[in-house]
């Protein structure tokens, strides 16, 4: 059972008490998973094979995943982080130590590899709402139907599974030019070349060249998967909002200039300076700066 402070206004502030007031509503809500609806005071989701259920009942979050897995929201919220550790080592300057006093709710997800992979590459160039009906789309034409609460829903493919469609179903689904991405990447798994579990076990470089060796996998998508699913808390995504964030408020990048379009070697700059600041928890950090951009500019999710 997941504890849930209904008024937010009166979270505890303090980083030494930052790690009791966890917010799970906030973290599916801030772009990093897209497959979660709510209904009535429920909200459902897609975790890979199982369809996870987060009830709000006097103040607190209860919490079931269908098939039942024990301590299935441990691992998926990262409860066993020490969020306070981490909340220290992140706040360098006033700039994240005020984002983290502002959302202490929000904590990094850790996401099924495959699932995290394909959803990243449905982000390439698009926004949320069309993220989600791409991934929907995906789960209803190539997942199992799961029947829980009465409501049906569909778990997400295998790469097996989006291995043996075709290119023209994979387009079905909306995905445009991202179905030959999609495709390429299922091959990828399916025939070991990129292979889950050696990339956890490998370091940040040596897992982000494998993955950056497979067709239609950039440095963002690559860099997310790396730290929403394969452990890697130093990896930093880098989009528009994140760039934003880092010129506008740090002065190592005070005389580089960003455009619309972050370049091969501005994303390398980007990348290697906020990683060598925040240190071992970077993605921890770029979480929150990425959260507030899109708050300020009263982007939905």
């Amino acid at each position: 059972m997941i504890k849930f402070n209904k008024d937010r206004r009166n979270c505890l502030v303090d980083l030494q008490s930052l790690h009791q007031s966890f917010d799970p509503i906030v973290s599916i809500n801030s772009g990093q998973v897209f497959l979660w609806e709510k209904h009535c005071d429920s909200w459902y989701g897609i975790h890979g094979e199982r369809i996870i259920r987060l009830t709000m009942v006097d103040g607190h979050i209860e919490f079931a995943s269908f098939p039942e897995e024990r301590s299935c929201d441990h691992k998926m919220f990262r409860l066993g982080d020490d969020a306070r550790s981490i909340f220290e080592q992140i706040s360098r300057d006033s700039y994240v130590r005020g984002l983290v006093k502002m959302y202490p709710g929000l904590r990094l997800m850790r996401q099924e590899p495959h699932q995290c992979l394909f959803s990243f590459m449905c982000a390439s160039n698009t926004n949320i709402p069309m993220i989600r009906r791409m991934l929907y789309n995906i789960t209803r034409k190539f997942g199992k139907p799961a029947k829980v609460d009465g409501m049906e829903f569909f778990t997400f493919p295998s790469a097996d599974d989006i291995n043996r469609a075709g290119i023209d179903e994979l387009r079905g689904c909306g995905l445009g030019y991202r179905a030959r991405s999609i495709k390429a990447a299922a091959i990828a798994i399916v025939s070991g070349q990129i292979d889950f579990n050696a990339l956890t076990r490998a370091s940040y470089a040596e897992a982000k060249k494998e993955l950056l060796q497979v067709y239609g996998i950039g440095n963002k998508i690559a860099d997310c998967v790396l730290l929403f699913s394969l452990e890697k808390l130093d990896a930093f995504p880098i989009d528009i909002w994140i760039a934003r964030a880092l010129a506008g408020h740090y002065k190592w990048l005070h005389e580089k200039k960003f455009g619309d379009k972050i370049t091969p070697g501005q994303y390398e700059y980007l990348s290697y300076s906020a990683r060598e600041y925040f240190g071992k928890y970077a993605g921890y950090a770029q979480q929150y700066l990425y959260y507030h951009m899109r708050q300020e500019a009263g982007k939905k999710w």
